[in-house]
């Protein structure tokens, strides 16, 4: 089947060799650039084009088209980006490619046809980046690019590492941002894959845009450095006028790396806003409409929202994060009781939300920091809530007793005695807490996923030293900060992000509206 891709999406390849043709009004040469993680061209040896038809994997053949044998691709390689540019041997044609009719396809090795991708291009470019197929894990994935170039071939290799003999200077002239996708399909059932597809959208699009901006400084340091080479002319005014010009590039440079990262950024922001009231509401924002609209049905859903990830140097950009559901481990809010419950009640809320089966509450909340999240939730309460120490251990041995005994039943293919669903909140942690209570604790974690029971430990770790049932823990449970920096490093570039977790909304009208929806769902 055909896949018609808009700019950002992506789509799995279900073939390793592949045929990638172009069609426009204007005359026009293909060709590609076989890249590393920061879409750097490994070498110039990695650049093939009409002067260089061959490189592992990927050849362009006489009729025009660049075909690829993927599983010949380097294996330094994290993906080979296609390309279109003006025809050179055209000299008195267009010198762009047209505004409408730049198509590009990828197809099989029998002609089938894979990937369509109609570019959407301002006018003025005169070579643009179609597609870019990379990869993932052991599998290669495709994704609709669109990113034109006014400077041509030489400008678009130039900025992906590829030195040329006369490199072309950037345009300073700001082009308008291809818009943002719009209206794009959403399978409920594949959201949090979608999630994670503009994660890696976005962390592409900064590791690309940080390469070109230390790129263009390290030039400049080169060229500096050079000027100044020689004692005998370093302050004659050649030299201040050389340094000057030097200082423009790397402006230029740096500005058309702003305008392409703003563009790309605009269209992932965009693509947010148009899928957010489709997700599920264990994956949409407190402000979606999905935790308005009354609830048909059982909604599928197979991730959870913990938050937001930005960093210092990329301006607003905001992508969400998310994990797999079910967890398989739990999740420790670290920090104070009272500062943490927001955060607590955020993914308690979105946990509530995301099994099929209606879950059950079972808290200790000794300080009463979550006081305003359980009561008005009293309807989902398997048991009061545990507000004294010396309840603890009872209430700790009953759940685990009671996960044992779904083990057994489970085991023993009885399913009608399987108790329901448990979303177990554990605050103040360890204060209180009996010694062999952390080792229930770690039980819990171990067994209960398996029958449905889930777990939000919150407090502090600080006595993991000296207790090796808070040790375990520690290691075991994914840990979301209430404050301070949570990094987290992407797995497609390694670099780094920050998560501020979500909260539950700070209006009280807002807030009871996300409670009341949990017991009416």
């Amino acid at each position: 089947m055909t896949v018609h891709l808009v700019p950002g999406q992506n789509a799995p390849l279900p073939s390793r060799v592949l045929r990638f043709r172009a069609v426009d009004a204007t005359p026009i040469d293909v060709s590609a650039l076989i890249v590393d993680g920061d879409l750097r061209t490994l070498s110039s040896d990695h650049f093939v084009f009409y002067n260089q038809r061959r490189a592992a994997g990927v050849e362009l053949e006489a009729d025009g088209t660049v075909r690829l044998q993927l599983d010949e691709v380097d294996a330094a390689a994290a993906g080979v980006l296609c390309v279109v540019s003006v025809d050179p041997a055209s000299p008195n044609g267009p010198s762009t490619l047209s505004r409408e009719g730049l198509s590009a396809t990828l197809t099989d090795e029998n002609g089938r046809p894979l990937v369509v991708f109609d570019v959407p291009l301002v006018g003025s470019e005169a070579a643009a980046i179609c597609l870019e197929i990379y990869r993932r894990g052991t599998e290669w994935k495709v994704r609709a690019v669109g990113q034109g170039y006014d400077g041509g071939l030489a400008e678009l290799v130039t900025r992906h590492g590829v030195e040329v003999d006369e490199p072309a200077h950037p345009v300073a002239e700001e082009v308008p941002a291809t818009p943002g996708p719009a209206g794009i399909p959403l399978d409920p059932a594949h959201s949090f894959e979608r999630a994670w597809m503009i994660f890696e959208d976005a962390a592409r699009s900064a590791a690309s845009f940080r390469s070109s901006r230390d790129y263009a400084q390290a030039r400049l340091d080169d060229e500096l450095s050079e000027s100044v080479a020689d004692p005998s002319t370093r302050n004659s005014p050649a030299v201040v006028q050389s340094q000057a010009r030097a200082q423009e590039r790397c402006d230029a440079l740096v500005a058309e790396a702003q305008r392409k990262f703003d563009g790309e950024t605009s269209q992932l922001a965009d693509e947010l806003r148009a899928i957010d009231p489709l997700l599920p509401r264990s994956l949409a924002t407190f402000e979606s409409a999905a935790w308005t609209s009354p609830v048909t049905g059982s909604a599928v859903t197979d991730g959870l929202r913990l938050g937001e990830l930005s960093a210092p140097d990329l301006g607003e950009l905001r992508v969400p994060f998310c994990v797999h559901y079910p967890l398989g481990r739990p999740l420790w809010i670290v920090g104070d009781p009272a500062e943490a419950a927001p955060v607590v009640a955020a993914l308690a809320a979105r946990m509530l939300v995301a099994s099929p089966a209606a879950q059950r509450l079972e808290v200790v909340d000794l300080s009463g920091s979550l006081r305003t999240f359980t009561e008005p939730l009293g309807a989902l309460l398997a048991s009061p809530v545990v507000s004294s120490a010396s309840d603890i251990t009872a209430r700790l041995t009953a759940l685990s007793e009671s996960v044992d005994l779904a083990e057994m039943a489970a085991r023993s293919g009885i399913r009608d005695t399987l108790p329901e669903p448990r979303l177990v909140i554990l605050g103040d942690f360890p204060h209180g807490f009996g010694a062999e209570d952390a080792a229930r604790i770690v039980h819990l974690a171990d067994h209960g996923p398996a029958v449905g029971t889930s777990l939000i430990i919150v407090g502090d770790s600080a006595s993991a030293d000296s207790d090796p049932g808070v040790a375990v823990l520690e290691r075991i449970a994914q840990q979301v900060p209430t404050s301070g920096v949570l990094t987290v490093s992407d797995p497609w570039t390694g670099n780094d992000w920050i998560l501020t977790p979500d909260r539950l909304p700070d209006h009280p009208l807002h807030r009871a509206s996300v409670l009341d929806s949990l017991t009416g769902q």
